[in-house]
């Protein structure tokens, strides 16, 4: 399995916006970031899910690709460049989120390693430098880069006492506390993916209909995070844990979207209502 790294960020000119830097030579006829990112995520935009300026987390596969090679995502926000003192042109914090793009019928380590160590407070910054003349305005640290990947594969993630079923749907509250769990049960389900004990089609994180492996964000409430049917989803607007089978999340959430379609149909009829009996009195008159 292949991993690439990308890391998004900006200058400090006003002309230096945000923009994506692989973190390695990017590979001839690769998927550019921005493509990956505008497929979502459990059907919905990456921007419903994640606020780039908070600390977030999405760790999912994307639906096969027509030459059936599965892509799996991780994404990283709310991080800052090791030269904190960085700034824009209007005196504003420099924000980097990161991407990893890898593949293969389950998550690729490198992907899992340094998820669990984002989650455990281990990744904070990135090793990025400033003040480069052209549209970016900045660069990454390869090598530096590099050896974050590789003490995120020496990380050991604490163990998790409770593990989600492959069934299953688990939300929570984002708390220091679930996210060592987060990590722990990432670690866990490594290891069971290794020995063959998990299999990420029977959990329904790969395929078609693949739902979300991990899911850590500041935007979504405990309904809205159940109809994404993570295997663990975590949000500071959740106030207990809530667990649900996936076919139940699965069917909340076809339910809530028919009975949305239903609202806008009764609209409709109403209005085609008043309009034939428009026309009616404009000819009996």
């Amino acid at each position: 399995m292949t991993t690439a790294w990308f890391l998004h960020s900006r200058g400090r000119l006003s002309e230096q916006d945000y923009s994506w830097v692989p973190a390695q030579p990017r590979q001839t006829g690769a998927p550019a970031p921005e493509e990956l990112l505008a497929r979502g995520c459990g059907g919905r935009s990456i921007g419903e899910l994640v606020d780039d300026s908070k600390s977030s987390l999405l760790l999912y596969a994307l639906p096969e690709f027509a030459y059936r090679q599965q892509v799996w995502i991780l994404l990283l926000t709310g991080l800052a460049p090791e030269n904190t003192a960085e700034r824009d042109h209007m005196d504003r914090d420099i924000r980097v989120t990161v991407l990893g793009v890898g593949t293969g019928p389950v998550p690729p380590r490198a992907l899992t390693d340094v998820a669990a160590h984002f989650l455990t407070g281990g990744l904070r910054t990135v090793p990025l430098f400033h003040g480069l003349e052209g549209a970016t305005g900045y660069g990454v640290d390869a090598g530096a880069w590099d050896a974050v990947v590789a003490r995120a594969a020496e990380f050991e993630a604490p163990r998790s006492d409770r593990v989600s079923g492959k069934h299953m749907v688990v939300v929570d509250t984002d708390s220091p506390a679930n996210r060592e769990r987060a990590a722990g049960m990432i670690a866990h389900a490594t290891r069971c993916f290794a020995q063959g004990t998990l299999s990420a089609s029977e959990a329904r994180l790969v395929g078609s209909q693949a739902r979300p492996f991990l899911v850590v964000t500041t935007l979504l409430g405990t309904e809205s995070l159940k109809s994404l049917r993570p295997w663990y989803g975590l949000s500071r607007h959740v106030v207990r844990q809530e667990v649900v089978g996936v076919r139940r999340a699965l069917g909340d959430s076809l339910k809530d979207r028919l009975m949305g379609m239903g609202s806008a149909l009764a609209v409709c009829a109403v209005l085609t209502v008043l309009a034939v009996a428009g026309t009616m009195a404009a000819l009996l008159r």
